[in-house]
């Protein structure tokens, strides 16, 4: 069995401008599978009730898994 998948961040960024409109998903799950070196991985997001400044709900989209993060190093 090989290493866990774990998305870069630019994976999880690139997914999420695919997210449908949360207050319009029937749904509090949605997800979105991304290619992976010839092995397409899941991404799962969750909609998530905030309340706003009005004490209205509002509903947005949280991934809750780890994220690799690329850094370059100065020379």
């Amino acid at each position: 069995m090989g290493a866990p998948f774990i998305p870069s961040l630019k994976q999880v960024s690139d997914a999420s401008r695919k997210l449908p409109i949360p207050d319009l998903w029937p749904d509090d799950n949605y997800v979105i599978p991304i290619a992976n070196s010839q092995v397409t991985r899941d991404l799962k997001f969750r909609k998530l009730a905030f309340e706003n400044t009005d004490r209205e709900l509002c509903y947005h989209w949280v991934y809750e898994g780890k994220i690799t993060v690329e850094t370059q190093m100065a020379s």
